[in-house]
């Protein structure tokens, strides 16, 4: 049988096992690709399969397993999102779908980009696009095989062993260098509401008809928590403000006393708010993402509020804390280093004139920290993007509030 005929074997099967993932590959035109080494490849509603590769060399297995990767992909929305390189951005997909769902043919696992790094083991599309752009200049994905990817067909040698791969023409089913199949396999990719919308209406009917067929639990829940509504981090801001927003007192002549009148002064309240602020100046936050970060917190002065502490964290807590009465252009950041908690709840908990509340900007990789029950009614937990969010959702709402950064 040829490749179209072995789909369709696959998609008859799927029919009655795997309703969500048949649904989906039925919402894309299936059509062969001339030219296409690299075997199957998704976007602009098609899907489209190796019409050079030799359909002999695949078997059933590694077949379906790429059928099933780029339907998952599809599923995810990852070539329907604007992705400034899309090159880098496939190679985050692929990345992706091999750490938190296991696929055993699927091409490029983070083991054999960051050999010895286990913080970027089971991460988000997020964290890998930004890695692989810092990785590579912000420059984009094309000058990986020169810096360390690997074929999976390689196992985890060093980069001498990858950059000889490469330029020995290992190659990917039916052929065809390798270096460039992150091109080929996104020259489909671009922003694209109609799909987006028609995928969220595919997620919704299998979330109504309990249809999930054979999918795992943690890609179930990423599916669901994708058709959330976006939320508008300013307003979770000003509500916070409004939530912790605390009273003081003071005498005034210019209101009378209720028990004496006139004879002694009254009490008028005025009504402050007392935030620390905490900034994850951490590794793994791009310096792009420290200025969203700088930026929002200059959104606090909108709302009222007189002066902010502002401090930056990564293991410890970067001393001094800033006493920002006013918005500012510019900071300086220090640390860079690893990502801890403890130290920022520490201190907050152990000011010598309590705080209204907490509010700590990160991307959330870190433990959790251990929070007395005051402080969780306190703080609010700001995500860099909506991914991170979703991922740290499940114990951010057990330490506080939280929401993320919409990027606008």
């Amino acid at each position: 049988m040829n490749l179209r005929e072995r789909i369709q074997v696959i998609s008859e099967r799927w029919f009655v096992r795997e309703p969500l993932l048949f649904m989906t590959l039925m919402s894309h035109e299936i059509a062969p690709a001339k030219g296409l080494r690299h075997l199957i490849r998704s976007g602009q509603g098609r899907i489209e399969y190796g019409f050079d590769c030799e359909p002999e060399k695949l078997s059933d297995e590694e077949l379906e397993e790429n059928l099933r990767a780029e339907v998952i992909r599809i599923l995810l929305r990852h070539p329907y999102r604007h992705h400034g390189k899309k090159d880098a951005a496939y190679l985050a997909s692929n990345i992706t779908l091999n750490e938190n769902y296991n696929f055993r043919f699927l091409k490029y696992k983070a083991v054999e980009i960051w050999e010895n790094d286990v913080s970027c083991r089971n991460q988000n599309f997020e964290f890998y696009y930004r890695r692989i752009l810092e990785m590579d200049g912000g420059e984009g994905g094309g000058d990986l095989t020169e810096k360390g990817k690997k074929s999976s067909s390689q196992g985890t040698g060093n980069a001498n062993n990858s950059r000889q791969a490469s330029e020995s023409g290992i190659t990917e089913h039916g052929g065809g260098d390798q270096t460039d199949m992150p091109t080929a396999c996104s020259a489909l990719w671009q922003e694209d509401d109609f799909m987006e919308q028609k995928i969220r209406e595919i997620i919704e009917w299998a979330q109504t008809a309990m249809q999930w067929g054979t999918l795992p639990g943690n890609l179930v829940q990423t599916l669901v928590a994708s058709l959330r509504p976006e939320i508008d981090y300013r307003k979770i801001i000003s509500a916070f403000r409004t939530s912790v927003i605390s009273g003081d007192k003071r005498l005034t002549r210019f209101k009378p006393s209720r028990r004496y009148g006139f004879l002694y002064n009254g009490k008028k309240s005025e009504f402050t708010t007392r935030l620390l602020i905490a900034v994850d100046v951490s590794g793994s936050v791009a310096d792009s993402e420290l200025q969203v970060f700088f930026s929002a917190v200059n959104c606090f002065f909108k709302y009222g509020i007189q002066s902010l502490d502002v401090l930056q964290f990564d293991t410890q807590v970067e001393e001094p804390v800033m006493d920002m009465r006013k918005a500012k252009k510019s900071v300086t950041v220090h640390g860079r280093g690893g990502t801890d908690f403890q130290p920022v709840i520490a201190f907050f908990e152990a000011a010598r004139q309590p705080y209204d509340g907490l509010v700590i900007f990160t991307d959330g990789y870190a433990p959790v920290p251990e929070m007395k029950a005051r402080s969780i009614r306190k703080t609010l937990w700001i995500c860099n993007n909506k991914e991170n969010y979703l991922h740290h959702e499940a114990w951010m709402k057990k330490c506080g509030r939280c929401c993320w950064i919409r990027k606008d």
